[in-house]
């Protein structure tokens, strides 16, 4: 009876090994963890920002490395192989659990591609990033973060669509659509610097600017999920957010992951749709 008792309780704590990290943290709760050997702290941005101060023991992890130009696009995800690679530079591994944090777009962008290798439900964003940090009176370093190159095994997770997924799966029941981009571009008013003016027909719009309060912090869950209600998502339906290039997507991407929404992101988003002459666009009339 005492050894069943015992395998029991080794199970549970398995359990609650298991259980996946929040998406969104605090400043207080990181914290707390600092010092915890199995939490890496990544500053997602430029050097200079990195230089002119960041967490203490956050490790600088370039935003150019997570935002590539390839296929005439100015923002795509990397492969599952150069993530690999990128991870093990900045010294994680196998087991740690990442806090990345940044402009409120790029660290949801390198939350997605990190997203991409394996890491979903171990890799959080700091939400506010080092202005919410400084905010609280908590202290920066301006030394940089000596790394170990660490060993991960990569387990690719597919969370991205293109503009053929699309196309073959939105009249699907449960699969929702929904644009990024503030209202001007998504009622068609603007075209910015995309091909043509408008939005993929039958998409829905949660400006990503409505995400987030001050010093960037993201409003509170029960006004995201109205956002999303709002939007036509119902429980059990499955997101695709997209934008202009995949930096807002990413947020919104962010946003649907912390409630707990299936989400997947378009990676070439509205400047891939836009320049596919067979592709519709839907305007405001």
């Amino acid at each position: 009876m005492l050894r069943r008792a015992v395998v029991l309780l080794s199970l549970a704590a398995a359990g609650l090994a298991a259980q996946p990290h929040p998406v969104i943290v605090s400043a207080k709760w990181l914290e707390k963890r600092l010092n915890d050997r199995g939490v890496v702290v990544l500053h997602s941005g430029t050097k200079t920002e990195y230089d002119a101060g960041h967490l203490p023991g956050a490790r600088f992890l370039p935003f150019t490395a997570v935002a590539l130009q390839s296929d005439g696009l100015s923002t795509q995800l990397p492969s599952p192989a150069y993530i690999d690679s990128l991870v093990e530079s900045v010294g994680v591994s196998d087991g740690q659990h990442i806090v990345v944090y940044g402009q409120p777009l790029v660290a949801a962008r390198t939350l997605v591609t990190l997203e991409r290798v394996g890491l979903r439900g171990k890799v959080s964003l700091l939400d506010g990033g080092i202005d919410a940090w400084r905010e609280s009176g908590r202290p920066v370093s301006f030394d940089p973060t000596p790394v170990t190159r660490g060993s991960f095994t990569p387990q690719p997770f597919d969370n991205v669509v293109d503009a053929a997924w699309i196309t073959q799966n939105q009249a699907r029941a449960g699969i929702r659509v929904l644009d990024a981009r503030a209202p001007e571009f998504h009622l068609g008013l603007s075209a910015g610097s995309t091909a043509r003016a408008g939005r993929i027909p039958g998409a829905r719009n949660i400006p990503f600017s409505s995400l987030t309060s001050e010093l960037t912090t993201f409003r509170d869950a029960g006004k995201i999920r109205r956002l999303f209600e709002q939007a036509g998502v119902m429980k059990g339906d499955t997101v695709v957010t997209y934008c202009h290039i995949g930096l807002q997507a990413s947020l919104l991407y962010t946003a649907a992951r912390s409630l707990g929404i299936p989400v997947r992101i378009y990676d070439g988003s509205f400047e891939d749709w836009a320049k596919r002459s067979e592709l519709p666009v839907e305007k405001v009339r």
